[in-house]
């Protein structure tokens, strides 16, 4: 494993190991934001294993375009869905100063699961036919050190099951940003994990009249 590569690596550990402690705390916005940067980074590594170093942020037309190019098997396994959420959570860092028209619905056990299944299923990318095994990634190395940061309500590991997490009261925070940059949000409980429609979906609250939460 190269220098760089392994850099990424240790760089998209840390993003996803302060994403999950801020998603399973409630801080949505500043969660999904890391979490989309530690999936990031984690591509990245991936592509640097072929000497591919890019630029590019999440989104079909973007990064995950360059990993499907040289490593098909993942960039299948991968969640487009969930994709194009990390990209719009990405945005979202600078949505209340960019310009109306921005809304989002963030659902925190749902992008905690996710999160989880996406960051192991791209590390074992590693194996993807034409890339060389690694022996270890950092990865690997906080999972097998039982790490607590990872390993505490990961449902993929095992340390929950999917039922007992999502039985839990799960945070809701919903954004829009409307004309002249006035900027509604809005953050609530729902009494257990619902998951209503896609990932990536549009937020209805908005300054006039009545609107409804997505719930899920």
């Amino acid at each position: 494993m190269s220098q760089v590569t392994r850099n990424f690596l240790l760089l998209a550990l840390d993003d996803y190991l302060a994403a999950r402690l801020l998603l399973r705390n409630g801080l949505l916005p500043q969660g999904t934001a890391l979490a989309a940067t530690s999936v990031e980074k984690h591509l990245k590594a991936v592509l640097a294993l072929n000497d591919v170093f890019t630029k590019k942020h999440l989104g079909c037309s973007g990064l995950v375009a360059l990993v499907r190019k040289d490593h098909s098997a993942l960039a299948a396994a991968l969640n487009r869905d969930f994709m194009k959420f990390l990209d719009r959570a990405f945005r979202m860092r600078y949505a209340s100063v960019d310009g109306p028209g921005f809304n989002m619905v963030l659902n925190q056990h749902r992008t905690l699961i996710e999160l989880d299944r996406t960051m192991m299923e791209i590390d074992s990318g590693f194996k993807v036919e034409g890339v060389k095994r690694l022996d270890a990634t950092p990865f690997r190395e906080a999972v097998q050190s039982r790490k607590e940061l990872l390993c505490e309500d990961n449902v993929p590991l095992g340390s929950i099951s999917l039922e007992e997490l999502t039985a839990r009261k799960n945070k809701m925070y919903e954004i829009r940003v409307a004309e002249k940059l006035r900027t509604l949000t809005v953050e609530y409980e729902t009494d257990t994990l619902n998951i209503v429609g896609d990932f990536c979906k549009s937020s209805d609250i908005d300054y006039k009249g009545t609107f409804s939460l997505a719930l899920g």
